[in-house]
This record gives C-alpha cells, sequence and structure tokens, in this order.
C-alpha cells in the first residue's frame, strides 16, 4: 500500500491551449517511506473515453524524463482506444510540468564535450562537468534527487489510480516505461488490470550490462541504415559506411560550421558540429528508419563543410526528454561505477564494442559516477504472480531496447505473452496493424494471442 497515505480529490479543468484533454495537479509525498511528510506535484492529462468505457489506461512514454503530457498532447492512441479508455498520462515527479530538479544549468557544456576523449585535457573537462552537474542536482533540487528512482514512480502511479478513483487500471508503458509497468506490477499485482510493454528494458540488468547491450544494438542499427541508403538510386553516398567514418574523423580533428554558428563564428562549442553533437545525431537516426535518409543527407552536407542538418538530428534527441530527470533516475536505479577512474574503464569497454558510438552511450551518463546519492537498486526479476496476463511486444529492429529484452521479459513473467514484430526502429506499437489489433483485443477483451503472431512489416 501507500502508508495510509489518502488523496485529495483532483480538481479536472482544461489544459494550457490543448483542446480536448484536462489537466489536474496531484500532490504526493516526496519520500513515499515518510507518506506524512514533504510533497511534490504531479501534473496529470486525461482524454475521456467516447464510447463504452472499458476503464483507465495510465501511459509512459518512457525516458527517463519524457514528458507524458506532451505525449498524450501528441495522440499517441488512435479512436479504437481512446473510445473505450481514458487515458491518463503524467510528467513523472522531476519532468516537465511537475516539480523540477533544477540542475540544468551546465547541462549544454557538459553534452558538448569529445564523448571520446583521447588526452588528458578533454577527459578532465568532461569529468569536471559531469562533477558539476551532479554537484548541482544534489544543491538544487529539495530532496527529489534522493526520491526520484523508479520504485517512487510506480507509487505515483498507484497514487494516481487512488485519485482517479478507478479499482484497478490498464497500463501500456514504452521503453523505460516499461520499467515503471513492470515494477508497478510487482507491488501492486492486484490493481494492475492490464499491461502493455513496448521496447523492454531488461530489470535484471544493470546499467553498465544494460549500456553495453544498448551500444551493440545501435551500433548494427546504424550500420543497417548506412546499408540502407546503398540500396537506394538517390542515395548522395558513394560509400556510406566509409563516408560516416570520414565525417567522424573530420568532425574529431576539427569541429565544422552548422546553423546554430552565432555572427561571431560559433565560438562555442555548442554551436558547433563536433563529435558530441555527430555521435548523438546518428544515435537518434538508428532509433528511426523514417530519419534514415535525414541521415544519409546530414552526412553528405557535413562532407561538403556544413554540420548543419546533423546537428538538427542531435537536437531532436535532445528534446526527448528532460537530461537531468534521466541521469538522475539511472543513478538512483542501479548501482554504477562510480569515481572517474572507474567509470573511463567502462567506457573504454563500450567504446571497443563500438568505436562509433560507445563513448556517447557511455558518457551520457558520467554524472552517475560523482552522484550524490547512493543507489536504491530495482534490479531483479518480475514474475507478475497474482497479476493478469502481460503483452510484451518486441521489434527485432530496436535499437534503444534490444528484441532479446522482449523475449527474455516473456519468458520471465509467469504469464507473459509475446508479440514479436520483424521491422525496424524503437518500439512496435503503431507501426504494423498486426501489433495493434493484439494490443486492442488485450486491452479491452483481455484476450491475449494464443502464440506469438510474429507480425510481419
Amino acid at each position: 500500500g501507500l502508508g495510509g497515505w489518502v488523496a485529495e480529490p483532483l480538481d479536472w479543468g482544461p489544459c494550457e491551449d490543448v483542446a480536448g484533454v484536462e489537466c489536474a495537479t496531484l500532490e504526493v509525498p516526496l519520500d513515499w517511506d515518510a507518506p506524512q511528510g514533504t510533497t511534490t506535484d504531479l501534473v496529470l492529462g486525461r482524454t475521456r473515453a467516447t464510447g463504452d468505457r472499458v476503464g483507465a489506461l495510465l501511459t509512459n512514454p518512457g525516458g527517463p524524463g519524457g514528458s507524458g503530457l506532451q505525449f498524450l498532447f501528441a495522440e499517441p492512441f488512435g479512436p479504437d482506444i481512446t473510445s473505450r479508455f481514458d487515458i491518463v498520462s503524467w510528467d513523472p515527479r522531476g519532468v516537465g510540468a511537475s516539480s523540477s530538479l533544477n540542475c540544468d544549468a551546465h547541462v549544454d557544456e557538459f553534452l558538448a564535450n569529445d564523448p571520446s576523449p583521447d588526452d588528458p585535457t578533454e577527459q578532465s573537462a568532461l569529468d569536471d562537468d559531469a562533477e558539476r552537474i551532479a554537484d548541482d542536482c544534489a544543491n538544487s533540487s529539495g530532496g527529489l534527487v534522493a526520491n526520484i528512482g523508479t520504485d517512487d514512480v510506480a507509487r505515483d502511479v498507484e497514487a494516481i489510480r487512488t485519485a482517479l478513483g478507478e479499482r484497478s487500471i490498464s497500463f501500456m508503458g514504452f521503453s523505460y516505461g516499461t520499467l515503471i509497468g513492470l515494477r508497478y506490477l510487482d507491488l501492486f499485482p492486484d490493481t494492475t488490470r492490464a499491461l502493455v510493454l513496448d521496447g523492454v528494458v531488461d530489470p535484471t540488468q544493470n546499467l553498465s550490462e544494460w549500456l553495453a547491450d544498448q551500444t551493440v544494438a545501435i551500433d548494427a542499427s546504424i550500420r543497417r541504415a548506412l546499408d540502407a541508403c546503398d540500396d537506394e538510386p538517390a542515395c548522395p553516398l558513394d560509400d556510406p559506411q566509409a563516408d560516416f567514418d570520414e565525417l567522424q574523423r573530420r568532425v574529431e580533428s576539427a569541429p565544422i560550421r552548422s546553423g546554430d554558428d552565432d555572427a561571431s563564428g560559433g565560438d562555442d562549442k555548442a554551436d558547433r558540429l563536433g563529435p558530441a553533437r555527430f555521435e548523438t545525431g546518428a544515435v537518434f537516426a538508428s532509433y528511426e528508419p523514417a530519419v534514415w535518409p535525414d541521415l544519409w543527407a546530414a552526412i553528405a552536407d557535413g562532407l561538403d563543410g556544413d554540420g548543419t542538418a546533423m546537428s538538427d538530428l542531435a537536437s531532436q534527441y535532445y528534446d526527448l526528454g528532460g537530461y537531468t530527470a534521466y541521469a538522475a533516475v539511472e543513478c538512483i536505479d542501479s548501482e554504477h561505477p562510480t569515481g572517474p577512474e572507474e567509470y573511463r574503464a567502462f567506457a573504454d569497454n563500450l567504446r571497443a564494442l563500438s568505436p562509433r558510438i560507445g563513448g556517447s552511450v557511455a558518457n551520457e551518463l558520467l554524472p552517475c559516477a560523482f552522484w550524490p546519492t547512493p543507489p536504491t537498486s530495482i534490479i531483479g526479476e518480475v514474475n507478475g504472480d497474482g497479476g493478469p496476463p502481460v503483452l510484451v511486444l518486441g521489434n527485432r529492429g530496436d535499437a534503444a531496447t534490444p528484441y532479446e529484452n522482449s523475449t527474455k521479459v516473456a519468458s520471465m513473467l509467469s504469464d507473459g505473452h509475446l508479440v514479436s514484430y520483424d521491422g525496424e526502429g524503437h518500439t512496435g506499437y503503431g507501426r504494423s496493424a498486426c501489433v495493434d489489433d493484439a494490443v486492442l483485443a488485450y486491452l479491452v477483451d483481455l484476450e491475449v494471442p494464443p502464440s506469438d503472431p510474429n507480425c510481419g512489416r
């Protein structure tokens, strides 16, 4: 339970600037171990079922650090689901409109550093900026930094359920949102009506293990993205794999101009295409096959001396969610390398797995090495005993959450049902009628497929 905590009634009203969505604020305990103590605010959004209502479907887009409100505003579900469910999402603690961490002053500087430093000056710049972020979060978050992990968020979901007055809820989590769903199922199986996991994070892996697997998956996806250019008559690159590596070499030795340059010639490293933005842009493109042609064009432009398009891809990656909330959740949910030397060895390991993007994947979470709060690990198996059947979606081409995670979690659950999609991109829902039909039948009627339908493209 929630330690005797009782929700105040929600006061729903129109959301600012968004028609058809209601918003409300829910005050929850900052620390669920002290439910009568300090509180923190969660901002919720809801669309009402337009037809024969089944119940409430809560959803989280992932991140960590993704805004549930912005996700809801983008209408992630079609009328087949919105007619039957109130769709409810929220900005998790530390994110967006909810109480925030207020420690992002040095994030841009940190993210502009070379993620694969090859001299002591570059390494100390990276370490110093990472430590600054950790210090900022320790000093300015009012206790939130110690209470932002998935354990707290799962209890927030239960608080939202009670505030809504629902006897049980359905939950659909995407990417990191699958961990929230699994944690909720583990803590509150009796009030879980249905659970859909899409783009599954393996709950048994610690940070080092899952970032290593993710590095391999992203590297393979970038390779497939570049190979796909070879198959296109309009491919702007002569030799996509070699051209990618050549541009990476060039920006490593001297950053090139991008459209973000200011009038003074763009002296700020954050305003030019250097190795950090290059690797981040490539990672972003790996998530979504619709963006692959943009990656090809960005490489061609870069070889012509214009880094604008590649910088734009990197900016879209950073727009996906709040960086400080992402780091804070990752640093608290799992044991991780601590101190600069231990973390550097970990980053070197990922660079060996992928010279292209391993440094970027590892060092994005370098602040964890200096994090002020020790982890309260949630790593472990979830079997779902006492809960409903669980629908587990797996995309064979997923770069961010490797397909193997889906097969593993579906087997780990006492009543897990795998729906595979043979495609590309991160997550599977919305990419195939076969996948979407399985989700609809499950959410509305709790029907699971008799066996994996192995959905095609």
